[in-house]
């Protein structure tokens, strides 16, 4: 239920101010960007790769920021 805006109030409220919060994802989620940004006062999403070499399938990680 993280993925729900009921999950990231929560999981923001949990949070000291200027906490952050990181979820990773197999993909890119433009919905889920969005519900991150109602919630958060920042989010950077960071597009990585499954491999140090910088090959393989890529994957994003969320950096969201508490108000």
């Amino acid at each position: 239920k993280i993925y729900s805006m009921r999950g990231l109030a929560d999981a923001e409220y949990a949070l000291k101010p200027g906490g952050v919060l990181a979820v990773w994802s197999a993909a890119p989620d433009a919905i889920f960007t969005r519900k991150l940004r109602e919630t958060f006062s920042s989010v950077e999403p960071v597009t990585v790769t499954a491999r140090s070499n910088g090959k393989g399938p890529k994957h994003v990680i969320w950096f969201a920021t508490k108000r």
